[in-house]
This record gives structure tokens, sequence and C-alpha cells, in this order.
């Protein structure tokens, strides 16, 4: 990365996490689930004790059969083939627009190309998970110098972390736009999808930064494990390098070079234990 002055920039799915949403993703419903869902819905706002709120179609008729007393029990609801059909086809239109949204998902993801970051330096975690337990290094870059504008809402963002995976879009989101006739936009929220990890990972105090790879060659490619780029930077770009406190000596030497041929103005430091503590802590290298 610091002799090639490149940044790699990934699909999401290319994080090799099982957790991370992608263009492979699915749903944890299918049209019968869904189906089977507003049919026990429906029929309990028939015969509820309180009539629904709401002006769609279906609300509408619901609030005229409980006041005709068109249906004496559940059962006799259920085995209505008007309603039965009233019901399939209000799925099948639903269907119809979830279809549309996980096309809109996978072109997102095939096109997004994300790279990840940590707000501090002295992560223990992130040492621990990303830097070869310590035998690696921290290499600390000034944002605007990426090419990266901290200030648009897209760019730059961080993680938030949940005891609840996200998802593409939930039953109840479908449920609540079949039955009241609601129009999520859920599209405009693909991005916060990818902003939320497990609170076990919540140590790592991740970061992300993003764009959008629509004319980049890696796109075009059918094969997911190309949709990558390998983004330069400019030698200035990097502030400070953190050597990790268990680096080998050979690495750390060709690191130094690396450090007085491409980076003469950036700071190095090297990374030691605190006695007494588990933290570390960094001092500086000088020649």
């Amino acid at each position: 990365m610091l002799t090639s002055h490149t940044l790699r920039w990934s699909s999401p799915h290319l994080f090799g996490d099982p957790f991370e949403l992608d263009h492979r993703t699915g749903l944890s419903f299918d049209p019968h689930s869904m189906l089977n869902e507003v049919i026990r819905t429906t029929i309990a706002m028939i015969f509820s004790p309180s009539a629904p709120h709401g002006n769609s179609l279906l609300i509408n008729g619901i609030r005229r059969w409980r006041d005709d007393g068109r249906f004496e029990t559940p059962a006799e609801a259920e085995a209505s083939a008007a309603l039965m059909e009233l019901l399939s086809k209000m799925v099948d239109q639903r269907q119809a627009d979830i279809d549309t949204l996980m096309a809109d998902w996978r072109h997102f993801t095939r096109h997004l190309r994300i790279c990840c970051f940590s707000d501090k330096p002295d992560n223990l975690p992130c040492w621990q998970r990303h830097a070869d337990n310590h035998r690696g290094a921290v290499i600390r870059f000034h944002v605007y110098e990426l090419g990266v504008n901290p200030d648009a809402a897209d760019a730059l963002r961080p993680i938030e972390y949940r005891q609840i995976r996200p998802e593409i879009t939930t039953l109840k989101e479908q449920l609540n736009a079949a039955i009241y006739n609601e129009k999520p936009n859920l599209q405009t929220g693909f991005l916060d999808k990818l902003l939320c990890k497990s609170a076990v990972a919540s140590g790592e105090h991740e970061w992300r930064c993003f764009y959008n790879a629509l004319t980049e060659p890696s796109s075009k490619s059918n094969n997911d494990m190309d949709w990558f780029d390998d983004r330069p930077f400019l030698s200035k770009a990097v502030s400070t390098i953190y050597l990790g406190a268990y680096m080998s000596v050979d690495d750390k030497k060709n690191l130094l070079d690396v450090h007085r041929e491409f980076y003469p103005n950036a700071k190095i430091f090297q990374a030691q234990p605190v006695h007494g503590k588990y933290d570390i802590e960094f001092v500086k290298v000088t020649r």
C-alpha cells in the first residue's frame, strides 16, 4: 500500500464478513409467508374490538365489513374466496415492488466502494485484528488529501453498533405497505444498511468512506471478486506511521526505508506496551 500509493476500496462482499449485507443478501420472508401474514393481520382487524385507522382500500373495506357483519367468525373470513383473491392480488402487487427494490439493491452494492478506518491509532482491537496482532502498522491519513469530503453526508460516516442486524427490507415494512397502501422509498436508506455492525465489534470505532464506481471498469466485470478499486493517494495524504509493538526487525527496516523514500514529511512512531496497563503508547522514532 505504501509503495504503490494506493488504498483498496471494495464492494461490501469482499470484506469476508458473513453479517455484512451485500449483493447476494436475500430477504427473511417470501411471497407465501407475506401472504399468510397479510391474511392473519386482515382477519385480526376484522374481528378486533376497535375499528382500524387508515384510508387505504383494504382498511375502508375492513370497516365496511365490520359495520355490515359480513363475517361471523375468523374461519368464515379465511374461507372467503373473494377475500383471499383480494389479498393475493395485493401481495402480488407488493412483490413486484419488492423485486424492483432488490434489483436496485444489487445495482447499488455492485457499484459501491468502501474503505474502512478506525478513529484512533491506539485502538487495541484493531491492532489485534487488522494489524497482524501488533506485528503490522497503523497509517494515519489526512482525509481531505484522500479526495474525501468529510462534510458530504454520504462520503464519511461512523459505524453504528447494534444488537439487531439490519435487513434490506422487513416483513413489517412490506406488511404496512400492503395493508395501509404506504409508499416506502427504501432505496434512500441503502447506505445506512452498510453503517451497522454488531455491538460485539464496538471497540473498533470504525468509520467508512464511500464512493460510487459507476464508471469504473471493475463494476463491469461479471466476476464479483473483481469489484474493487485501488485508488491512488498523494504522499502528503500520509500524516503518521505507527509501527507495531511486535513488528519484526526486518519489517521495521523495510518500512523505515519506505518512509524515507516516499514519506519523509510523515511522522513515525514505535508502539510499546504501557507498564501496569492494558494499553500502548507511542515513542517517536528518530534516525
